[in-house]
């Protein structure tokens, strides 16, 4: 479920709101920029001041303490003028121990931000998150002008006082987040059901707006019992939202036969295309006699094989790597006990570093082409390019002009592989006998091969023609779709390891 919240802006705690509010949004005023102190130097008079400014910047000093860091940026900047002209060092010193008392100061005031006002910080980073400036100003106003009289405590020196605004700030903050929150979300919903009231929404989609209210309802409840604790009731707001939003969608679809401006009929089929659609991809023959039922438990299955696939996938990657790192480890031992680099361990180094390579440019193949043009696939050491894109009228084995770039494409992978052996493979839907079929799809496959070597200028003996006739289907061909699937051509490269290295 969305939120109002961006996945970033929501803090656990106070500490991950400093880094938004100390990157983002000043408290009291903007800082002079950081000296270029980095570096016109090299004398270690500066050493220490240097050390003590980039501290000063990672804890964001310049932020949290501007004051004490905009005067040690002016001591610094002086003591930089000085060695410069070539002044004595007794005055370079003297503006660099000024520079460095108040370094030290802004840093402790930072620190001290960070642990005694960390619940400020987070209390502002939620209002702004929940729109505050926005859809609260005045609380949002008065939120910051306690915050800028809490930083200036801290400044001063004076914990005590800092405590009392920044508590006074987050009062002031959770306000301005809570009356956010409900200008956000709550004013819309409610708006939308008076208007719903008004156009007598409710003859048709009753049940969706009952639950529309008593979603806000339960949401109202939750806010107002906890006002520090928001995920709960936005989430129950957003989706009384919903619902309210839905109702109108289901009244704007029944009004549409009311009208006759529709059928039930016409409505049904609509609904049913989407579903119809989601099955195609999954090679699914959808059958809607029976209800929705059947195909949503076929494609939810197919989604939780296909997730399960995906784990083994990755776990067997997992594999690989540790097995790699085994070989390493081991060639390093072999190298220990031979006493050097043996015959057995630079091949088996050669062959790592190939295998490296093959995979480096697999994915550079992946990038030449979109998912409607070519599917990048890769079976052990052999890289497959699924040439969806290209099609053939039917009967015919002539490649149209309009595929001669992508062809283009399919050269320049190959070249990515020197001396590599290339496989055409012709593939043909059901329909038609076999040995129609076959033919049909080897002299397909001879097409795009005698395409290549023409213009790559390859030696005819590393890429080869072969027909496949409908033996080896990829989809279901007692659909449309999946039909299209199957009438394809596969072009296989098997690279040379030894090529690859350079």
């Amino acid at each position: 479920m969305s939120s109002m919240y961006p996945a970033a802006a929501r803090p656990d705690s106070g500490r991950r709101a400093l880094t938004v509010l100390a990157l983002t949004l000043a408290l009291v005023a903007t800082p002079l920029a950081m000296p270029a102190y980095a570096q016109s130097h090299d004398s270690p008079l500066f050493e220490e001041a240097d050390r003590l400014m980039a501290e000063a910047k990672d804890v964001h000093a310049d932020v949290l303490a501007p004051e004490s860091f905009d005067e040690a940026t002016r001591y610094y900047r002086r003591a930089e003028i000085s060695y410069e002209r070539g002044k004595s060092d007794q005055d370079i010193i003297k503006d660099l121990a000024d520079a460095i008392e108040n370094l030290r100061h802004a840093i402790e005031t930072a620190d001290l931000i960070q642990t005694e006002l960390d619940g400020m910080l987070a209390a502002r980073a939620d209002a702004l998150s929940a729109g505050a400036p926005e859809h609260a100003k005045e609380l949002w106003t008065q939120g910051n002008r306690a915050a800028e009289d809490a930083a200036e405590a801290a400044e001063e020196r004076k914990p005590g006082r800092a405590r009392e605004h920044g508590d006074e700030a987050i009062g002031f903050y959770r306000d301005a987040e809570l009356a956010s929150i409900k200008a956000g979300f709550f004013d819309e919903t409610e708006a939308l059901l008076l208007q719903a009231e008004d156009e007598r929404i409710d003859r048709y989609a009753t049940v969706t707006l009952a639950r529309s209210r008593a979603l806000l309802a339960e949401a109202a409840a939750a806010l107002e019992a906890d006002r520090y604790d928001t995920d709960l009731p936005r989430t129950l707001a957003h989706d009384a939202l919903y619902e309210a939003r839905h109702a109108f969608r289901i009244a704007e679809t029944a009004l549409r036969v009311d009208r006759r401006e529709s059928t039930v009929e016409a409505i049904m089929l609509e609904a049913e295309a989407p579903l119809t659609e989601i099955a195609g991809v999954f090679d699914i023959v959808p059958r809607f006699d029976d209800g929705y039922a059947q195909v949503t438990a076929e494609v939810v299955d197919q989604f939780e094989t296909l997730t399960s696939e995906h784990s083994i996938l990755e776990q067997a990657l997992v594999d690989c790597r540790n097995h790699r790192d085994e070989l390493e480890l081991r060639l390093g031992e072999l190298e220990e006990e031979l006493g050097g680099v043996s015959e057995e361990r630079q091949a088996m180094e050669r062959r790592l570093l190939a295998e490296e390579k093959v995979r480096e440019r697999f994915v550079q193949v992946e990038g030449v082409f979109t998912r409607d043009e070519a599917r990048v696939l890769r079976e052990g050491e052999r890289i497959m390019i699924r040439l969806v894109g290209v099609q053939f009228d039917s009967g015919s084995d002539v490649i149209e002009p309009q595929y001669f770039g992508l062809l283009t494409r399919v050269q320049d992978a190959i070249a990515l592989f020197p001396e590599s052996v290339v496989s055409i493979e012709g593939h043909t839907d059901s329909y038609g006998t076999d040995g129609q079929n076959l033919a049909l799809s080897m002299s397909r496959a001879e097409a795009v091969q005698q395409y290549l070597v023409a213009n790559m200028r390859l030696d005819g003996e590393r890429i080869e023609a072969v027909g496949l006739g409908e033996s080896e289907p990829i989809a279901n061909n007692e659909t449309r779709e999946g039909r299209a699937r199957n009438r394809r051509i596969d072009v296989i490269i098997t690279p040379n390891l030894d090529a690859v290295m350079p």
